[in-house]
């Protein structure tokens, strides 16, 4: 099966599954001729297609830990838990401990801190409105305020954990596929997803003064599910260059989008080079924003490892955190890169199966 059909199969799904949702209305809003299709089918337009030759690689100098990585993914799904939780109760403080998916191999964790984040469509999508223009587009998606992640520590190690996507509003700051200038120190390296920026912008101050509270001598794992994915890599951005962990910084990443372009991920790269992506080949959130969308460009940062589970084609499930933790538990071998050259599109690939 080539890119372009894998592509339009995924695209397929995708549209049936959210027919009439807030995702297709949002990518309605940012794509030229307004369809789904164009959002996902601009990598294999002749006539918008940048010259994006060159897969960008990273050969880390700290090996991909499959034994953390499952920690990982399941802090992931808890970090999915901890969300709802405090949805359903509105006291609800955050601590782990209660959730469905925590479990004795957590015991030697305590948890310093819960991120929070103020949700709504002004703050991740409609930039520079007027004060009538925030009050209504507030009552249309009201403004929410939910976890976002948490930070754990032990003796050994250190982690910072965000969650995926869970509602409609985040959905709006996914598909807000703008890009703006990241800038470290006030010089620009390189122009990122405006909506997961945004978002991150919410959260740095949290996360910053989480690291300050890290033994600067253990190594720190970031780490996010989807949206969370997206937020880890900024977050890993942002600590390597503000922060005392720049050399402890391992990000792991599940299911995550495309962040920013080829100046930001080589940026990522250099200061942070212990990072690792993990995908389902037929998991369609990894292959946006597309990697060319109305002349801006992205790419995927950090070493990539992959499984293949069709999840018997539902998008959603496909996506979803229990999935990736299911493949990540049971299935642990790794093969050659023949075995799926098809479906990897002849990419420099590690695998987990």
């Amino acid at each position: 099966m080539t890119k372009l059909n894998r592509r339009r199969l995924l695209v397929g799904s995708m549209t049936a599954s959210f027919s009439a949702s807030i995702v297709a209305q949002s990518a309605q809003a940012q794509t030229d001729d307004g369809t789904i299709e164009a959002l996902f089918g601009a990598d294999d337009s002749p006539t918008t297609r940048k010259d994006l030759s060159g897969q960008i690689t990273l050969s880390p100098t700290i090996a991909y830990d499959r034994a953390i990585s499952r920690i990982l993914i399941q802090c992931s799904q808890i970090g999915m838990e901890q969300f709802e939780q405090k949805r359903r109760d509105p006291q609800f403080n955050g601590a782990i401990r209660s959730l469905p998916s925590y479990s004795d191999r957590l015991d030697r964790y305590t948890q310093i801190a819960t991120f929070n984040v103020r949700l709504d469509a002004t703050t991740t999508l409609l930039r520079n409105l007027s004060p009538i223009g925030n009050r209504i587009t507030q009552r249309i998606v009201k403004p929410t305020q939910a976890f976002i992640g948490f930070a754990l520590t032990t003796s050994e190690h250190n982690l910072i954990v965000f969650r995926g996507t869970s509602n409609p509003k985040e959905w709006i700051a996914n598909f807000q596929a703008t890009q703006s200038d990241y800038l470290q120190a006030g010089t620009k390296r390189g122009r990122v997803h405006t909506g997961f920026l945004r978002l991150y912008e919410q959260l740095s101050e949290q996360v910053r003064q989480v690291a300050n509270q890290l033994n600067p001598a253990l190594p720190c794992f970031v780490v996010g599910h989807s949206l969370g994915g997206a937020l880890a890599t900024l977050a890993t951005a942002d600590l390597a260059q503000n922060s005392k962990l720049k050399n402890q910084l391992r990000l792991y990443s599940y299911a995550a989008p495309r962040v920013g372009d080829r100046a930001f991920v080589q940026y990522l790269n250099t200061i942070a080079p212990n990072n690792y992506r993990i995908i389902n080949l037929a998991d369609i959130v990894p292959m946006v924003p597309p990697s060319n969308l109305r002349n801006q460009e992205y790419h995927h940062a950090g070493q990539e490892w992959v499984f293949l589970d069709y999840a018997g084609g539902e998008m959603g499930t496909s996506h979803a955190v229990s999935l990736y933790r299911g493949q990540l538990v049971s299935r642990l071998k790794q093969i050659s890169f023949q075995a799926f050259q098809r479906t990897a599109a002849e990419r420099p690939t590690s695998f987990i199966f």
